[in-house]
């Protein structure tokens, strides 16, 4: 994780194409030929479904076709993801999905009684990567720093306001809670509306400190709103290299991070596939959508293949060892 390297520019040639069409040749020969959706999880308005909307113009640069963005929400993202799963197939062609790392794993949780495995996916490539990041509020005389939050917490149940159940904040918080004694009876407060919940919480004076990401909160610190205490990466992040990891504070490693990737139906014709793999990796090259997520402060990191199954596959390990679901209060 420690090395994050830059999207190559280099564009792929053609993949899968068919050799050029006669004049005169129907549509229906080329691929995409319909506009193609790209399907969030999520309500409008969070993280996810804001980085597609600046994504959507530039895959659609590439396809040749429009490319809109539709939100299915529900069930922490399971109402989408059931679709793409157990809905969708090979005459779904014009569809992506939006898959969150590690909300996806409360497919672990027991309770839910799910049958899906990262193998029920069929993952296009990761697009952004998005650390965990933990927040008091800027003017906040009880603490000033993670260890004044620790020491608080031994003697007061902390309480902490996290998104969905499932989430990456419920991931980390559920690993916290077992690997840091003073943070064993700490209270978690969930919120239905995401981010913008979150924040309510927090400012609202209802919770000591919100766990989020920093692409997403950093604009809350420059404005002094919040102040951040711990990030959740195995090093200082390049945004806010100041604040300290959660591991440098407590000597526990706690690598927790929004991830966004993109899936499409299973069964899809690999020559499909391809152009859609190729098109995403130019889309994500263009200089003017990289200043624009810039700006936007995420992070870009497109992985395929191995490289992508790799990340997935340490991202599931990391919620079974958490087990967040017992932490669920």
């Amino acid at each position: 994780m420690k090395k994050l390297t830059r999207i190559g520019l280099a564009l792929l040639g053609a993949i899968g194409l068919a050799a050029v069409a006669p004049s005169g040749a129907s549509a229906q020969e080329k691929f995409p030929n319909e506009p193609v959706i790209i399907q969030v999880p999520f309500a409008p308005g969070g993280g996810a479904d804001r980085t597609f909307r600046l994504f959507a113009p530039y895959l659609s640069a590439e396809l040749g076709v429009p490319v809109k963005v539709t939100n299915v929400a529900g069930g922490g993202g399971w109402v989408s993801w059931s679709q793409v799963t157990n809905e969708w197939g090979p005459d779904d062609d014009h569809k992506l999905a939006v898959v969150n790392i590690p909300h996806i794993f409360s497919m672990l949780n027991p309770n839910m009684g799910r049958k899906e495995t990262l193998e029920s996916f069929n993952f296009l490539a990761w697009h952004s990567y998005d650390p965990g990041l933990w927040l008091i509020r800027w003017d906040d005389d009880r603490f000033e720093t993670f260890e004044d939050v620790l020491k608080y917490a031994e003697k007061t149940p902390l309480v902490v306001s996290v998104g969905s159940h499932g989430g990456d904040d419920h991931v980390g918080m559920g690993f916290a809670m077992k690997a840091v004694p003073a943070l064993k009876n700490s209270k978690l407060l969930f919120s239905d509306t995401g981010d913008n919940g979150k924040i309510q919480q927090i400012l609202g004076k209802t919770s000591d400190m919100v766990a989020g990401n920093v692409g997403y909160y950093i604009n809350s610190v420059m404005e002094r709103k919040l102040r951040p205490v711990a990030v959740l990466h195995d090093e200082p992040w390049i945004l806010l290299p100041s604040v300290p990891t959660f591991q440098e504070v407590t000597g526990q490693p706690n690598i927790t991070y929004a991830g966004r990737t993109l899936a499409t139906a299973n069964g899809l014709a690999e020559e499909k596939r391809a152009i859609y793999l190729a098109a995403i990796k130019r889309a994500m090259a263009n200089p003017e959508y990289q200043q624009k997520e810039r700006d936007n402060r995420n992070f870009l990191m497109f992985r395929e293949g191995e490289e992508m199954w790799a990340l997935l596959r340490a991202g599931q390990k990391v919620a079974e060892d958490a087990a967040y679901w017992e932490t669920s209060q």
